[in-house]
């Protein structure tokens, strides 16, 4: 008879325990954390790209709806769906380019913001301009380029759904050691309870900020409107 051999021991961390701590048991350390920042990560991005994407996309079908319209306004609205399809599709891949490491070619932050200006104008008729003051550089970290792009998006699309914004000014400003981006609209202007409240749109641009190691303030503009203005060191743009 052949003596059986017992089993290497397991490490302690793959020992799956019974009690209220097996769940916590059966991960290596540190993992927890890990997917916690996936989560949090994946949640921004899918909020602030894809949510909002396709959000605008329905309430533009519905406005549509409600208007007369002709075989020629007909293919108009199919082909903005189509456009508006597609840069979901986009953003997707970059999400997934982003999440591997991969390095992608992307423009210049200035040309990201102009193209951005000019296709949200086109297909909903908001005005954004885009202004560069001080000593902003013409190339910024790519990182620091998706922070901020995500919410300057989320600050305009908040303008024209929330607050019925027909222009939006964008400006951006660096200094010796720091910079500001500041988003103001012509619109009906803050809700205090968005602004304060639990609302996923604004925790994420909070979020956003703090990985550039500064804050967001959301108050009412002088006249009306709303202004958001994200603060932090110029230390993050390069």
């Amino acid at each position: 008879m052949t003596a059986r051999s017992d089993p290497a021991p397991l490490p302690g961390w793959l020992v799956n325990q019974e009690g209220p701590g097996a769940a916590a048991a059966t991960q290596p350390p540190g993992m927890e954390a890990g997917d916690d920042r996936v989560r949090r990560e994946l949640a921004r991005e899918l909020h602030d790209q894809v949510v909002q994407e396709l959000t605008s996309t329905l309430i533009d079908l519905e406005n549509f709806k409600r208007q007369p319209y002709d075989e020629r306004a007909v293919a108009d609205q199919v082909n903005q769906v189509q456009s508006s399809l597609r840069r979901t599709l986009r953003e997707l891949r970059q999400l997934l380019y982003d999440l591997r490491d991969e390095e992608a070619w992307q423009p210049s932050f200035m040309s990201l913001l102009r193209d951005f200006a000019s296709r949200y104008d086109e297909r909903t008729g908001v005005r954004i301009s885009v202004a560069v003051d001080g000593d902003w550089p013409l190339s910024i970290r790519s990182a620091a380029a998706k922070q901020l792009e995500r919410i300057i998006h989320e600050a305009v699309n908040n303008a024209r759904l929330h607050g019925g914004a027909r222009s939006v000014w964008v400006s951006l400003l660096a200094e010796a050691d720091w910079a500001r981006v500041t988003i103001v609209d012509d619109g009906r202007g803050l809700d205090p309870y968005y602004a304060e409240g639990p609302g996923l749109g604004i925790v994420g641009m909070r979020e956003r900020a703090l990985l550039l190691g500064g804050s967001v303030t959301v108050e009412r503009a002088r006249g009306q409107g709303t202004l958001v203005r994200i603060d932090f060191p110029r230390t993050a743009l390069s």
